[in-house]
């Protein structure tokens, strides 16, 4: 029975095989007898590559070239759009190579572009990659470029006659030395093994080595201390000197007085009085186009007030205030987000932008600078982020009492109507100076006669001054100095040095440096004369008062010369933190100036 079916199935499959086959021979025909077109059936070779192709990275290119835009189009689409900001003139590029002495940068074939050395000191890229003793890194750092600028000093370049020449001829006893520019005009030859040869001296045999041209299109720049640098530019405001991150330019970093400290600080941040900068940002009043905002942090009440000041073209300025960073800024973001959907541009969530972000409080660079601030070391619940260690060996803080070595903890604001002066017994002059003793007065216990007179015991102080000292965080305030060894009674310690001007001129400088959030250093040396220590002052600036001190300051007449020596009062053990009174006069109780020594003789009063 099973067969039977079996057979009768396949009857039935080869009969409908059968009319399938007549039916597509009766269409044929029909399409031949009408002229109609026969269709193909489909076949996956013959739309390869139109219909589906496999998937490569850019495999998917437009049918049309785009040409891609340089960059002199795509600056000049921005200041149509209005986007880009820029002074109303461009001031004159005013750089110049240490090097070759050329202003600005080079052409690419020749100097090529300026490379930063230093706070405004500008080296050529190849001035610098060709100069004698001077090599590249594998990463493109150009190592050893101190020595040879100390070298280019006192080397003249046989062409043009100048200094700072540094490139030299390899041939074994040729003297001559070049500029890259004079270099390239007088026709040396430069080779791919960093060899350059005089006309002279050119290898025979060596054409294949030789530069076609100077170009260098890598990344290149100069090894230097980052931290050293932001710590040179916080120290030379005086010079217009700017740190640029981004869009922030930071303008001034502030103080903080001890009695602040702990209102003017979080676990995570350190709120400066008297902090500013500036940061570029979109405008929440126009599209698409950004502004200053100058952000700056205030004291009210005892506490830390932030304001910014909105600043843009062809509208009012607008300042803003609040108690937090983010309180302040979310008044700006929000408008700004809102600006953005109404306009329907890129969405912007002001819920994820920090305050202190935008307020520079986070930038590495900031927070380095905010950390060395005097006093910061001592805060217990603050988190440091680079450790207890100032980047900054000066103290930042301003000295309401024009003091310039202590400030006090102060237990309430005084009315200060105008910075204290100190005056010698035998000047009318206010100088901003200690009073020193002078060897030889009576009153001075330390004029004794010693087994070695003044002037050999000054030369060697001078020898050996950096074994008697070093430089630490003071427990009295800011920076202090300390013993590195153990100093017998009358030793002399260090010379109190700095620049010698006129007291007309201190008076004016004196001036200069309070209207610019500097701590005042000076010294009176007689009557005519101060010692200013301020910007150009060696160590003994740092010595702090104290009504108990183991120092004792005095003049000395060493080769017909004054100089301001510190004593040792009494024996100093290694590690102790050196101090001498500084002998204020006597003032009213409004120009008071409270002591911080924490000595059990402690006068309370500084005058």
């Amino acid at each position: 029975i099973k067969v039977c079916e079996a057979q009768t199935l396949l009857v039935k499959q080869e009969n409908e095989s059968l009319l399938t086959d007549k039916r597509a021979k009766k269409n044929v025909a029909e399409d031949s007898s009408t002229g109609t077109p026969q269709s193909q059936p489909f076949s996956g070779k013959q739309w390869k590559g139109i219909k589906y192709k496999p998937w490569a990275n850019g495999c998917l290119q437009p049918t049309n070239k785009i040409k891609k835009p340089s960059d002199k189009e795509i600056t000049e689409l921005l200041f149509r759009m209005g986007i880009t900001m820029m002074p109303a003139k461009i001031p004159d590029d005013t750089r110049k190579c240490m090097f070759c002495h050329q202003i600005g940068d080079g052409v690419a074939d020749g100097p090529a572009r300026l490379l930063n050395f230093d706070v405004d000191k500008w080296v050529h890229l190849n001035c610098a990659l060709w100069s004698d003793d001077v090599y590249e890194t594998v990463n493109g750092a150009l190592m050893n470029l101190e020595n040879a600028l100390q070298q280019s000093l006192v080397c003249n370049c046989v062409v043009c006659h100048r200094s700072g020449a540094t490139i030299r001829c390899f041939k074994l006893r040729c003297s001559n030395v070049y500029h890259l520019n004079c270099a390239v005009k007088d026709g040396c030859v430069f080779y791919k093994n960093k060899s350059t040869y005089c006309t002279a001296h050119i290898p025979k045999n060596e054409k294949d080595n030789e530069l076609t041209t100077l170009s260098v299109f890598r990344r290149v720049y100069v090894n230097r201390d980052e931290n050293r640098q932001v710590a040179a530019v916080m120290h030379h405001t005086d010079q217009n000197n700017l740190l640029r991150v981004g869009s922030l330019i930071f303008l001034s970093v502030g103080q903080l007085l001890p009695h602040q400290l702990h209102n003017f600080h979080t676990p995570n941040f350190i709120y400066p009085i008297g902090y500013k900068i500036v940061r570029f940002f979109w405008s929440m009043r126009v599209p698409n186009k950004r502004c200053r905002y100058v952000c700056s942090i205030h004291d009210v009440a005892g506490r830390p007030e932030f304001r910014v000041l909105v600043q843009e073209p062809s509208q009012d300025d607008l300042e803003l205030r609040d108690v937090s960073p983010r309180a302040v800024w979310t008044r700006i973001l929000e408008p700004l987000a809102a600006l953005r959907r109404e306009i329907g541009g890129v969405q912007m969530f002001p819920k994820f932008l920090v305050g202190e972000d935008l307020f520079g409080l986070n930038e590495p660079a900031v927070v380095r600078v905010l950390e060395s601030l005097p006093g910061i070391e001592t805060l217990t619940d603050y988190r440091f982020k680079y450790g207890r260690n100032p980047l900054l060996e000066l103290p930042l803080a301003i000295n309401p009492s024009g003091c310039a070595r202590t400030e006090p903890k102060l237990r309430s604001q005084f009315p200060w109507k105008r910075p204290h002066t100190q005056r010698t017994g035998s000047s009318s002059r206010p100088v901003f100076v200690p009073t020193a003793t002078v060897a030889g007065e009576a009153s001075c216990p330390y004029s004794k006669q010693f087994v070695h007179s003044k002037s050999s015991q000054y030369k060697k102080m001078k020898q050996e001054w950096r074994n008697n000292v070093y430089l630490a965080r003071s427990k009295i305030q800011g920076l202090g100095l300390y013993a590195a060894r153990d100093l017998e009674r009358h030793t002399m310690v260090i010379e109190y040095i700095g620049e010698v001007i006129r007291t007309e001129l201190s008076e004016i400088r004196e001036k200069q440096y309070e209207a610019k959030n500097r701590g005042i250093y000076m010294f009176r040396l007689d009557e005519e004369r101060v010692v200013d220590a301020t910007l150009s002052g060696g160590l003994a600036r740092y010595i702090n008062h104290s009504c108990n001190p183991n120092c004792v300051a005095e003049i000395v007449e060493v080769e017909r010369d004054l100089r301001i020596i510190i004593f040792a009062k009494r024996r100093v053990s290694r590690g102790e933190e050196l101090a001498y009174d500084y002998k204020f006069d006597i003032e009213d109780e409004s120009h008071k100036i409270p002591c911080n020594c924490g000595a059990p003789n402690c006068r309370k009063w500084m005058n």
